[in-house]
């Protein structure tokens, strides 16, 4: 069996670790599996499979896996803030040069995957990839991707130069990789696409254990993501403001929390759209939402490949999505929903069509109750991509 090291930075509730959480699972009886995490902290930790080691750094390294609000005692405290501000000044690497005098370098494993990509050169985070290249010996060290390269600002010089160094790069989506490969086209050979995986079985049971009763005789549409600038949701309001006397027809729940929130309650205010529009905040289960609802809103600027299209199309639910990096891929091509263009007039133009032709919805959800979904393509990729 295989030894395996996956390095990622730490384990709170996000995509890429809620994508890490379903590979371990997946992979767990296939590969001796060991987890490197920089903080392990975060909700995604209790998800953990039991078969899989986890350890943590013996070095700095720890607090680049740490959020402000992981931060316990006044020596984290100095040596985050310290490593930071390395970052602002002069860039990751020479805080990343700093934190590798101490770290050991671990040996034994056949392959080492780094599992979260880098952005900026002066942002604090990443370093996955650092680790795994200067600090892991293994046959053979692979970069996956859970980003659009080119607009998550990874596309660095500095970046260029680290994914060169990996035998194997790994996508989570063609979209993805085709991004990347526009950046960095010499490195073509070396990228593969892996999808991610789901835990289906999990996610219908929690939808059936948290049954949401929504709006009758309306379309019911919700939205599921970080209320942060990125995903969109304050256009998504806007574009139902524009829908005018047509938005009583439907209703719209937003589930999540982040620093967006408060210019949403400032858009309902301004708009009067509080008998349209709920605000459910973070939910450990939106399974039950999810399933109950007509269509699940993407209203987002920019995706890599969302969870949560997997997510919908296991409880029978249609996707609209704004065009992004795997949008068609992921969602028409498949015939699970619609993909519009990525504007606000185009999401209330879609929106209109969803309204006047709710029997096309009903036709979508047909054949999602027919679809099999499976991780069998994923977990083939993974493995042809370890070979």
């Amino acid at each position: 069996m295989k030894r395996i090291l996956i390095v990622n930075h730490n384990m709170h509730i996000g995509g890429v670790q809620k994508a890490l959480v379903s590979l371990l699972w997946n992979i767990q009886d296939l590969y001796e599996v060991t987890l490197l995490l920089f903080h392990p902290n975060g909700e995604c930790m209790k998800e953990l499979p039991p078969k899989v080691k986890v350890i943590t750094p013996d070095s700095s390294f720890r607090y680049l896996g740490m959020t402000k609000h992981d931060v316990r005692g006044l020596s984290d405290q100095l040596g985050r803030t310290f490593y930071a501000a390395i970052t602002r000044l002069f860039g990751r690497k020479y805080a990343i040069k700093l934190m590798s005098l101490r770290q050991k370098k671990l040996k034994g494993y056949d392959a080492a995957i780094s599992y979260f990509h880098d952005s900026g050169e002066k942002v604090f985070l990443g370093g996955c990839n650092d680790f795994v290249l200067k600090h892991v010996e293994a046959r053979k060290k692979i970069a996956f991707l859970h980003c659009d390269y080119m607009l998550c600002g990874a596309n660095t010089p500095g970046n260029a130069k680290k994914y060169a160094q990996f035998d194997a790069i790994a996508a989570c989506s063609r979209g993805c990789a085709e991004s990347f490969i526009q950046a960095l086209p010499a490195l073509r050979e070396k990228v593969r696409v892996v999808y991610n995986c789901h835990r289906f079985d999990q996610i219908i049971q929690a939808a059936m254990a948290a049954p949401a009763s929504l709006e009758p005789n309306k379309i019911n549409v919700v939205t599921v993501a970080r209320l942060g600038k990125e995903k969109g949701v304050e256009r998504a309001l806007r574009a139902i403001a524009q829908l005018g006397a047509l938005k009583e027809k439907l209703h719209y729940y937003i589930i999540g929390d982040g620093i967006q929130k408060p210019v949403l309650h400032q858009i309902m205010d301004a708009e009067k759209l509080s008998d349209c529009v709920t605000l459910c905040g973070m939910l450990s289960n939106p399974y039950g939402y999810i399933s109950a609802a007509d269509l699940l809103l993407i209203p987002s600027y920019s995706e890599a490949a969302p969870l949560v299209i997997g997510e919908a199309v296991s409880l029978g639910t249609p996707i609209l999505s704004t065009e992004t990096s795997s949008a068609k891929e992921m969602i028409t091509q498949n015939g699970y929903g619609w993909v519009c263009e990525n504007s606000d007039e185009a999401i209330t133009q879609a929106l209109k069509e969803r309204i006047a032709e709710p029997a096309g919805i009903q036709r979508v959800k047909e054949k999602l109750a027919q679809t099999v979904i499976s991780n069998e393509a994923a977990i083939n990729q993974f493995i042809e991509i370890l070979s």
